[in-house]
């Protein structure tokens, strides 16, 4: 009973930072009466409304901000009991959970008691993508959760001392909620992990197919519209926007020959980040392994918003590793560092105004896919020096049998 109270009081330090750190993440329009402007639950909960009504999700925008619901069907499915909520209490208890789910995952890392608190509270405060995550509403935190608490062995919060579903049904549902945790599969395929990989398949294609089943024509619109590369977020080339194929087009110009050699660039590291991952894997670091793959998935996306970057919070614990290559280690903290501060946000952005820039700015707003891109490879390189590395003494030791 003690260590329950010790971990609702731990617990409670980052959920209080997260209630008040919403209302100045984003835009600070006064603090009290407390009611943040988290933009995106707003378009989860109007999605569910929309649903019920039996309106179309994929042309409805939010009345008082216009913006879309972009997700898979599926997930316009889990908005549904959103509705149930009054809006007020929908955000305290969902920043409230964004705030339990970083605990959960840093716990999961190795840190209990009050470092675990501390932590996942400077987590919330300081990291960049986690504050805006909060001050936005956004799903982010919890996909991730979802993959590190599914495929990533270690301790868990209690009550939850035993695993509740086999490996790879959260990495399924993940990729079923926004596709780009498919990436995942690659890698568990890389690394032949053929039971954790198919248990993913079938329930990413359980709930897509359940979708698909209860909204047809939302269904095959979607996929129509990510085939055809139609985000339905305006410029792909926005600052905000920090993927490789952002990245290029602010470098080369907004034509089809350079999207689509950003595309097969991004289709390239993304490739490289599964194969690092699934080296990392069964060299016994799948920490590692599973925060590089989620490092790929940002990366190759052609929409990765900076707050969709709270992969670094596995990440900086691969930092701290010393049975790691010193070069992983450095770039893994060079990563963490600068997503977390997020200066090349200081740029200026909008109107296009990112295809103007000059060298230099375009060197700053391509910093993050960059350091990335070089972290996947120095990991690629490093898991193929350690297998070597391994897999001689085993020779000579057959030779001198």
């Amino acid at each position: 009973m003690r260590n329950r109270v010790a971990i609702v009081v731990q617990v409670a330090l980052p959920i209080l930072a997260a209630l008040l750190v919403a209302p100045f993440s984003v835009r600070f329009e006064g603090f009290w009466p407390w009611d943040p402007r988290v933009v995106d639950l707003e378009v989860y909960q109007y999605t569910g409304q929309v649903l019920l009504q039996g309106g179309d999700i994929l042309t409805a925008r939010t009345p008082r901000d216009g913006l879309a619901f972009i997700y898979p069907p599926f997930a316009a499915l889990l908005c549904v009991p959103l509705v149930l909520i009054t809006p007020v209490l929908l955000k305290a208890l969902w920043l409230a959970a964004t705030a339990v789910a970083v605990v959960a995952v840093v716990h999961r890392l190795g840190l209990t008691g009050w470092w675990l608190s501390l932590a996942a509270t400077a987590a919330v405060l300081f990291v960049e993508p986690v504050r805006e995550t909060l001050g936005f509403g956004q799903v982010n935190v919890f996909l991730m959760a979802m993959v590190v608490l599914d495929l990533v062995p270690g301790p868990r919060l209690p009550p939850w001392r035993r695993r509740l579903l086999p490996p790879g049904v959260l990495t399924g549902l993940a990729t079923a909620i926004k596709v780009t945790p498919a990436l995942f599969v690659v890698y568990l395929l890389l690394a032949r992990q053929w039971r954790t990989a198919r248990t993913t398949l079938i329930a990413a294609g359980a709930a897509t197919l359940l979708g698909a089943v209860l909204m047809p024509r939302e269904s095959l619109a979607f996929w129509q519209f990510l085939l055809a590369g139609d985000t339905r977020t305006g410029s792909t080339s926005f600052l905000f926007n920090q993927s490789i194929l952002a990245a290029t087009l602010r470098f080369a110009g907004n034509g089809m020959t350079v999207y689509y050699a950003g595309l097969a660039l991004s289709a390239v590291v993304a490739f490289a980040g599964a194969w690092a991952a699934a080296r990392w894997h069964v060299r016994g670091q799948p920490l590692l392994a599973v925060s590089l793959c989620g490092v790929a998935t940002l990366l190759a996306s052609p929409l990765s918003w900076t707050h969709h970057f709270v992969w670094v919070v596995p990440l900086a614990a691969v930092v701290v590793d010393r049975g790691l290559p010193a070069l992983v280690r450095g770039f893994s903290a060079a990563f963490v560092v600068w997503v977390a501060a997020a200066e090349f946000k200081h740029l200026p952005w909008g109107q296009d105004v990112e295809l103007t820039y000059g060298p230099a700015e375009q060197l700053l707003s391509g910093v993050t896919p960059i350091l990335g891109t070089v972290l996947v490879g120095i990991a690629l390189v490093e898991g193929h020096r350690s297998a070597k590395r391994t897999a001689q003494p085993r020779a000579e030791t057959v030779a001198v049998q």
